[in-house]
């Protein structure tokens, strides 16, 4: 079985943001540090999750690293293929910052004249004003597993507010960025927190491993999904099915604002499950502590939303089913789309509009979502006419980079288009190990999901129903 992949060598320049146009002769202090200053600085400060770059001499010293990651294009870390959408926040390079920074290596990197910084870019959403703030960890913090790579662990903790509301913003705010890498957090419907309290208690330590989602990576062993279903019949299906994910952090989303007049409502008495990825190599010894949540948080909103998790069931249970299977040496793809008229109900329950009043659908994200065997995907929206559009194609995954690709404007579904509109996903696997890979929820199987965050614009109560709705 191959280890997860280590994410310190890779997060050496998440950076290097398109904008600066080519001169005559490229010098470090004149035109890649500045590119630096306005990129990086963010992540790669003192406190960040690598190396520092506010100390131009030293990051100076890495020159040659810097050129390397940022040529290949192997940084920043945007996995999203150009060409199909434009999306917020997009870090990719264009070819002439891609110059710039060619044409200074082609040159031996000259080094130029020291020259103060410029000042560095607001951290935040300007308009990011957080309502409710979480803690996560245990009053001690938590170590992570000393002798793996990569850990993945889950921690739960109560949603407090005392009334209904919508999440219109989030930011992650990690305790310690030498070894937290990014966070996911999923809302659990109150009904289900005490069964996933309990899961957290059966587990040695605070928390529980959890590299798939939501839910414990020692369910993907046949006995221990056994045991658990004598208990509660079908109560994997039921745990999985009684999350959704909320929000995320990655490294340079800091005060991320959901799209305006948008929110996901959240219920008195939902549990949060917070997924942490942490790596310790680069910190050997040191804790996570302080790390908490920052919610913007509205009592109403204008178009109510939630995170659509698409999947197939059976992929998730497939040494079983034999539905997902990957044998050795093989490269495997499996797809799945939904028919959005189908969905109508499930929306309805979700969101609180009633079904014949849901006028139309925006989509505004997609996040495509695999393990470590995981090649390459897409998501397509394939409209009622037949037309067949790419969300976001990733050509070269990367498990560590995961994000939302939340689209510049949104895709607009009238009700009356909804049925024969299909959203889908494909994943393509490469199994390079010796042993057959198989779907399910632990670290060493897989999974295809796609995540869009959808906004539901609601017709006026006094409007009488549209002939054809459901």
């Amino acid at each position: 079985m191959r280890p997860l992949p280590a994410r310190a060598a890779l997060i050496a320049v998440t950076c290097l943001v398109a904008g600066s146009a080519p001169a005559a002769s490229q010098d470090y202090y004149a035109d890649i540090r500045p590119i630096l200053v306005e990129n990086c600085v963010r992540c790669h400060s003192d406190d960040g999750i690598a190396w520092s770059m506010e100390d131009a001499e030293s990051a100076y010293e890495r020159s040659a690293r810097i050129a390397r990651a940022v040529s290949n294009q192997q940084m920043p870390p945007w996995l999203a293929e150009p060409g199909h959408q434009d999306y917020v926040g997009d870090l990719s390079l264009d070819e002439a910052t891609l110059a710039v920074v060619r044409d200074w290596a082609a040159a031996d990197f000259p080094k130029g004249d020291p020259r103060p910084d410029p000042a560095p870019p607001m951290m935040h959403h300007a308009a990011f004003a957080p309502d409710l703030s979480l803690d996560v960890l245990p009053d001690d913090g938590y170590l992570p597993d000393q002798s793996a790579t990569d850990e993945y662990r889950c921690f739960v903790v109560d949603w407090s507010a005392d009334e209904s509301g919508y999440v219109t913003g989030f930011r992650a705010v990690p305790g310690n960025r030498n070894v937290a890498h990014h966070v996911v957090v999923h809302a659990v419907d109150p009904a289900m927190v005490d069964r996933f309290r309990e899961l957290d208690a059966e587990e040695d330590g605070a928390g529980y491993r959890c590299f798939g989602g939501a839910l414990p990576d020692r369910l993907g062993d046949r006995a221990v999904r056994a045991a658990y279903e004598e208990r509660y019949p079908d109560g994997v299906r039921e745990l999985d099915r009684s999350n959704f994910w909320l929000a995320h952090w990655a490294p340079g989303m800091d005060g991320h604002v959901f799209p305006e007049g948008t929110g996901i409502r959240v219920e008195p008495g939902t549990g949060l499950v917070v997924q942490m990825h942490y790596y310790s190599s680069t910190a050997p010894g040191e804790k996570d502590v302080d790390t908490r949540l920052d919610f913007m948080v509205a009592e109403t909103v204008e178009r109510p939303a939630f995170h659509l998790a698409q999947t197939r069931g059976d992929w998730l249970a497939s040494k079983r089913s034999g539905t997902m299977v990957i044998p050795s040496g093989t490269k495997q793809t499996f797809e799945m789309a939904d028919d959005l008229g189908n969905l109508v109900g499930y929306i309805a329950y979700l969101t609180q509009v009633p079904q014949d009043r849901i006028q139309a659908l925006e989509i505004h994200s997609a996040n495509l979502h695999m393990h470590s065997f995981g090649h390459s995907g897409e998501i397509t929206l394939t409209h009622d006419t037949g037309r067949v559009e790419t969300l976001l194609s990733v050509p070269r995954w990367d498990l560590g980079w995961q994000r939302d690709f939340t689209f510049t404007a949104p895709k607009l579904i009238d009700r009356e288009a909804l049925e024969g509109t299909r959203l889908g996903v494909r994943c393509t696997f490469e199994n390079d190990t010796d042993d057959t890979v198989y779907g399910g929820y632990g670290s060493m199987e897989e999974m295809c999901f796609n995540f869009s965050y959808i906004a539901v614009q609601e017709a006026p109560a006094t409007d009488p129903p549209t002939e054809g709705r459901k």
